[in-house]
């Protein structure tokens, strides 16, 4: 992957992974305010597919964090100054 291609692919898997955060936690977690609770979503769905769906919601998450830390963790250094050129005085 390019230097020009990374930052944008970096910030969309970021966000690809907060999506799938949120997902996770709407599938597990009742929240104030939130007008479909677990009870709803099994009601609707069935306990059989609203399971499949939680244990998808928690692959697609830890999937996407993996790709995430591989990515930062491969980012190349910047260049470092050379503190004998340095202008900065302070």
């Amino acid at each position: 992957m390019n230097v020009a291609d990374r930052a944008p692919v970096m910030e969309r898997l970021q966000e690809l992974e907060g999506w799938a955060e949120y997902i996770t936690e709407a599938l597990h977690i009742d929240k104030n305010g939130e007008p479909a609770k677990k009870a709803m979503l099994e009601r609707v769905v069935g306990m059989p597919l609203l399971r499949q769906l939680r244990e998808l919601s928690w692959s697609l998450r830890d999937r996407l964090h993996v790709v995430n830390v591989q990515l930062e963790l491969s980012r190349p250094d910047p260049p470092t100054a050379d503190p004998a050129k340095s202008t900065d005085f302070r």
